[in-house]
């Protein structure tokens, strides 16, 4: 359940991570977008009709901002056509290839190497060049490369260029379907050619010249459709694909019909409101959802004609959504830090998420503690070592954090992300992370509620927690019948000495520290009533020397944990919660914070803050109560 938005944090905003891969680029990733912009193509080399341009995008654009490689001198970069891109150019011969640059750079050889359906490479052909000028450069090739390539075979297409000291020639362009670059370096003991992982940032400007004897006038392709992964009833369901002729002929506006279905049943016909602008349209549509059962379908776009000549063998593009009845607003969001007190760059990810966590109320933090090198944590714990591992199969860095549980990165390793930002990026990362989460706020129904009782028995320290709440009549289709309820005992206002930048800091206050999971880390099942209710209860002795006074109770429902194999993409978080504790000597357990939960914060002088604060603290609650704790 990947969500989708997208963040690209520029690499000199992280100072060095303890234990942690060093990332070029810190992104959230996802699938499905909810927007995305027509593609506009103004300009195009003027081609005669037997050729046309092989490339992942085909117009004259050129990036305004280029990008670079770390090492210096020779390198070489290219791109991957795969056997969709080349059908219609088999046959053919490449007589010229383009290279964009945005700054200048010495380019002296371009290639072609074929590659087969089981991933062989075979030999290169190259043509050497002097050319590097800002802007396109053509190479014509006196001895054209002919494309006959076998069944699920590809071609790589790329040119040799002298990376100088800071120049930034490498275009970039975020048009057409995107694909990676690469290029040939030594990984472990040998060399090969390898992805880049510039996806996200653009189609490298590098484009072939094909030349055939003829050309079809259509030949289309339908793909990238993004629509809503939840559809709640009561309304039609948005999409929007993407839809490109290869062939030679435009398509003026209507002239293109297009079928809508699904599981395969026709909802609805659109046609291109607009005319096709180079070869390309994007389709915003919606299908209609009358009568559909709450489960995952299948969303079919299919073109279907064009001028009313029906299309033989018609391309089409599925995209999947789950339709729902009945949801909850969701409750608060969740927060797990992985920190240290040994973690150089720690207190600069605790500075940040508390910076968010002051410009919002929908946040619960956890911070699991762990030992870094030979440095002993106070607050490290077997269970938090469980979670931090499960979390982040076993690749665990400081300072970094889990949110809502989301993958957040292109190779789905883990879900935790980098928190070592310097001081002057942590408004923009906070602000970016709260659009984060108020898009999953919006993409994500919350299929359950979170109600909690929480009593402590001071004589004997004896923890009596109950978490339980409705679930929504889809609940076991949309979120699993294997989703889990996970309770954390967190404590604030912790004191001890931390490592900033080198230095200790000998009374450093650590808050929503990670003390205890009450039952397993990896979740519990929920004990679901038949009247569609769940409660689950659970009891713990809280060891002398934690002052229950600044405890609290974090309960999340989500997908579980596995520690077994390594599954990230499916731990989304639904819904959490905290709470505090009650003196359990003559409270009746069933009337104790029954859902509710802290909503104002003030001072003895009736001063308003933004959360818990040492000393004497007055809390209102949402069931209108008020509570006095106390924070040492």
């Amino acid at each position: 359940m990947k969500k989708s938005l997208f963040f690209l944090l520029v690499a000199a905003w992280l100072p060095v991570m303890m234990m942690a891969q060093q990332y070029g680029v810190v992104k959230f990733n996802g699938v499905p977008a909810k927007s995305s912009a027509r593609v506009y193509a103004p300009e195009r080399i003027d081609l005669p009709a037997n050729q046309k341009i092989m490339s992942h995008y085909e117009s004259d654009n050129i990036a305004t901002e280029g990008y670079m490689f770390a090492n210096i001198g020779v390198q070489p970069i290219a791109i991957m056509m795969d056997p969709e891109e080349l059908e219609i150019f088999q046959g053919g011969k490449i007589v010229a290839i383009r290279v964009g640059l945005v700054e200048a750079a010495e380019v002296s050889r371009v290639f072609v190497i074929p590659v087969s359906a089981s991933g062989k490479y075979g030999t290169k052909t190259e043509w050497t060049c002097n050319v590097g000028s800002a802007g396109w450069n053509m190479v014509e090739l006196e001895t054209p490369y002919e494309i006959n390539i076998e069944e699920g075979g590809k071609l790589l297409v790329g040119y040799y260029f002298k990376q100088e000291m800071g120049a930034k020639p490498i275009s970039l362009v975020q048009e057409g379907e995107p694909y990676d670059c690469y290029t040939y370096k030594r990984v472990g003991s040998s060399s090969k050619w390898r992805e880049l992982n510039f996806t996200s940032m653009g189609n490298l400007s590098l484009q072939c010249i094909v030349e055939k004897e003829s050309y079809p006038d259509y030949m289309f392709k339908v793909y990238n459709m993004r629509t809503n992964e939840y559809q709640k009833a009561g309304s039609d369901l948005p999409f929007m694909v993407d839809i490109k002729n290869k062939g030679n002929k435009a398509i003026a506006a209507n002239e293109l019909s297009v079928n809508v279905l699904i599981d395969g049943e026709q909802v609805t016909t659109l046609t291109n409101d607009a005319e096709f602008v180079g070869n390309q349209f994007t389709l915003n549509g919606y299908a209609p959802t009358d009568g559909l059962e709450a489960g995952e379908h299948t969303l079919t776009v299919q073109v279907a004609a064009v001028n009313g000549e029906t299309i033989e063998d018609p391309a089409s593009c599925d995209g999947t959504f789950k339709f729902y009845q009945r949801d909850f607003p969701r409750q608060k969001h969740l927060v797990e830090q992985l920190t240290s007190t040994y973690c150089t760059y720690c207190p600069l990810g605790n500075s940040m998420l508390s910076l968010l966590t002051s410009q919002r109320d929908d946040i619960v933090w956890v911070g699991l503690h762990g030992n870094l090198g030979s440095g002993v944590d106070p607050y490290r714990s077997d269970q938090a070592d469980s979670i931090m591992v499960y979390l982040t199969g076993g690749s665990i860095s400081y300072p970094s954090g889990a949110f809502d549980r989301s993958t957040g990165w292109e190779d789905d390793v883990n879900v935790v992300n980098g928190l070592g930002f310097y001081e002057q990026y942590h408004q923009e990362v906070a602000d970016m992370l709260g659009e984060f989460f108020d898009y999953l706020t919006a993409a994500t129904p919350t299929f359950a509620e979170i109600k909690g009782s929480c009593l402590f028995n001071k004589d004997t320290r004896e923890a009596t927690v109950t978490i339980s709440g409705e679930l929504c009549e889809d609940f076991p289709t949309m979120f699993g019948e294997d989703a889990k309820l996970t309770v954390y005992l967190v404590e604030d206002s912790l004191v001890a000495s931390q490592l900033n930048n080198g230095s200790w800091v000998r009374n450093y206050r650590h808050n929503g520290v990670f003390r205890a999971a009450l039952g397993s880390v990896l979740g519990n099942s929920l004990n679901i009533s038949d009247n569609g209710t769940y409660k689950n209860k659970f009891k713990y002795t809280i060891p002398n020397g934690w002052n229950v006074a600044n405890m609290r109770v974090v309960a999340f429902i989500s997908r579980p944990l596995s520690n077994g194999g390594r599954v990230f993409t499916d731990l989304i978080v639904n819904n959490a919660a905290d709470f505090f504790f009650e003196d359990a000597d003559g409270v009746e357990e069933s009337r104790i914070n029954e859902g509710s939960q802290p909503v104002e914060y003030y001072d003895l002088m009736g001063r308003q803050h933004n959360g818990l604060q040492p000393g004497l603290n007055i809390v209102k609650m949402s069931d209108g109560t008020a509570r006095k704790i106390i924070v040492k």
